[in-house]
């Protein structure tokens, strides 16, 4: 029995999937859209409910990709009371990017439109002109971030591209995703292995090196603070000192916003991290170091995003640490993108943040998933987590935020508060206690706290 569908927005993408959903046999009884410019519009956004029950509808598409995350929540709320179904086309690059839609690309209101984020698709033209004919490097290739950056660099014609992971699985399902190709090469390495990161630096000579790899997940960090130092500022010192002796053009290092004011030992580490990146820059190297800090990527994994889709997949209660926490979101691709363009164009040292929005409620995001996906769930409060926060910042100070020529890149110029050089020299007279776990965790806290992390817990 053909169903009877609604769709909110006559632009390209609901016209395109008016048409597919004619040729599937459903009925299509006309459209929402507040620019009534068509006898076709039965109506706006606002009047789902009534257009919905006049029309006997089935089934409402929303095809507006672009809406900011406050209509869709808003529609979706309306829809919910019609008592009808949604289905909302994803708010992705891969999808907004395309002129034509489907019916297969629609899920049931999925996680990431809720976010308030409409996605940017960048103009890569300079980055292309960087990347093009170079070799380029990633350490952390086979994570959720790391592989998107591996396939946007992919796309910009490089001589050579390196995925570095130590996971066999994450590599091994790189490689599937990839495909054969001479271009592409994949290697087994650890950040930590001083001489396998030497071989790799000297057998591929990369032109740019990506530092992805980290340990970031706050809670496990927490608990291994040995491992997470040595991980995420040995393997950084590691990897940005051997692309320094090896030549290379320019080396990234992608952080996060727990480098600010940071409370828990993962956001110490990376904000370590960085200090080691400004370090190297002040000391002389021609390799070109920069940093990248931004938010919650929707779609990696540990993300809250994925916890919720998770959740609401298996029917379980949505959780979330405190009703007033906050958190910046931005895809995945757009992510990988900015990674991309603010090391093709970075100068000695610089640290970017991106452009992130406004912060997201959690427990706001939470509610309205479930109001549209199943309100027969509830959320379940579990208290904050071990050196989790209330909210992250992007900078330390708005004043220190500069704008760049790029309009969702700032670049970002903080006091250390310590010397150049000094961290590197602090950071390595720990390694020799954490490699060799001569040191305990409590130990190592209060070795960062006297370092100037006074807010560690």
């Amino acid at each position: 029995m053909a169903r009877r569908i609604l769709i909110a927005g006559f632009g390209t993408a609901g016209r395109s999937l008016a048409e597919d959903a004619a040729r599937a046999g459903d009925l299509v009884v006309g459209y929402l859209d507040d620019d009534p410019r068509s006898p076709q519009i039965l109506g706006g956004l606002d009047d789902v409910e009534r257009v919905a029950a006049d029309n006997a509808v089935d089934t409402v598409y929303f095809a507006i990709p672009s809406a900011p995350g406050e209509v869709v929540r808003d529609f979706a709320a309306a829809v919910t009371r019609a008592g009808v179904e949604l289905a909302i086309i994803p708010r992705t690059y891969r999808i907004v990017s395309r002129e034509r839609v489907s019916v297969s690309d629609l899920t049931d209101v999925d996680v990431l439109d809720f976010v308030g984020r409409a996605p940017v698709k960048h103009d890569m033209m300079h980055a292309h002109d960087a990347i093009r004919g170079k070799r380029v490097l990633v350490t952390g290739a086979a994570g959720s971030i790391g592989s998107r950056i591996v396939t946007q660099l992919d796309a910009l014609d490089p001589e050579l591209i390196i995925g570095v992971d130590r996971s066999e699985p994450g590599i091994f399902h790189l490689g599937q995703q990839l495909g054969h190709d001479p271009s592409r090469v994949l290697e087994i390495a650890d950040v930590q292995s001083e001489s396998r990161v030497a071989q790799l630096m000297s057998s591929y000579r990369p032109h740019y090196v990506f530092h992805v790899a980290a340990y970031k997940h706050v809670p496990l960090m927490q608990h291994n603070p040995v491992e997470a130092f040595n991980n995420n500022v040995w393997g950084t010192l590691n990897v940005m000192t051997q692309a320094a002796a090896a030549g290379v053009e320019q080396a990234v290092y992608v952080s996060t916003d727990k480098a600010v004011h940071p409370t828990n030992v993962m956001g110490a580490t990376k904000r370590i991290g960085e200090l080691i990146v400004a370090d190297l820059a002040a000391s002389g190297a021609s390799t070109r170091f920069c940093g990248v800090r931004f938010g919650n990527v929707l779609e990696s994994e540990g993300s809250v995003m994925q916890t919720f889709r998770r959740q609401l997949q298996n029917h379980r209660n949505l959780t979330v640490t405190h009703t007033d926490i906050t958190r910046y979101f931005m895809t995945i691709d757009e992510a990988a993108q900015l990674v991309i363009q603010s090391a093709t164009t970075g100068r000695q040292g610089e640290l970017f943040v991106l452009d992130m929005g406004e912060p997201i409620r959690v427990y706001d995001l939470a509610r309205s998933l479930i109001d549209a996906v199943d309100p027969s769930l509830d959320i379940d409060i579990i208290g904050l987590r071990p050196g989790e926060k209330m909210y992250e910042e992007l900078s330390y100070q708005s004043s220190t935020v500069d704008a760049t020529t790029h309009p969702k890149i700032f670049v970002v110029t903080e006091a250390s508060g310590h010397t150049p050089g000094e961290t590197v020299v602090w950071a390595r007279g720990l390694l020799d206690a954490t490699r060799n776990h001569a040191i305990t965790g409590e130990q190592l806290r209060a070795q960062m706290r006297d370092f100037g992390f006074t807010a560690l817990q």
